[in-house]
């Protein structure tokens, strides 16, 4: 990603052990986050050297994504392959430097506030990480959630329990971060 000149993050389980310094458990797959905005310039980058692939309309089974083939909500899942490697291209919303939850626009974050640096590498930051992990009660999410919570200073901790709140008042994590 460094020769595509977008914004971009690391997002996923990853973004959770680059968070944290360390691999806290096995990973099927590397995500990468960039601007729904962005996608002609990523696919301009990446076309020559990658097989590129979307999901459009969610769902439906791997297809050829052209360059003239915008993505657009709700879809947001792209893939780049290559003999030796592959990941998983997301697309966020952004409007004026705001990120948009792409599961409910009600929930918002300033660009600069939603990654940070670890290693030298833009990572999506826990808490944000985590809401999206929160859709599912897959056992690699709560792995994720028992190991990046107690990480989360009272700022980060607020923002998720409001955030989760939002989106599902009744989830199971929401007690756990009181």
């Amino acid at each position: 990603m460094l020769r595509v000149d977008v914004w971009w993050a690391i997002a996923g389980g990853w973004a959770i052990d680059l968070w944290l310094g360390e691999q806290t458990r096995e990973h099927h797959d590397v995500e990468v986050v960039v601007r729904r905005d962005d996608q002609t310039t990523v696919w301009d980058a990446l076309h020559d050297d990658w097989e590129l692939l979307c999901l459009d309309p969610p769902g439906s089974e791997w297809q050829p994504w052209k360059r003239t083939n915008r993505i657009e909500l709700p879809s947001f899942q792209l893939e780049a392959r290559s003999p030796a490697l592959e990941f998983d291209i997301f697309l966020e919303s952004m409007v004026d430097d705001v990120w948009l939850f792409r599961r409910d626009h009600r929930v918002r974050r300033a660009l600069v506030e939603l990654t940070a640096m670890r290693s030298g590498i833009p990572v999506v930051r826990p808490e944000v990480q985590l809401l999206y992990m929160a859709k599912s009660e897959e056992p690699k999410n709560e792995h994720d959630f028992r190991v990046a919570s107690p990480t989360l200073d009272d700022a980060s901790r607020t923002w998720l329990r409001r955030a989760l709140a939002i989106v599902d008042s009744q989830h199971q994590w929401l007690p756990r971060l009181s």
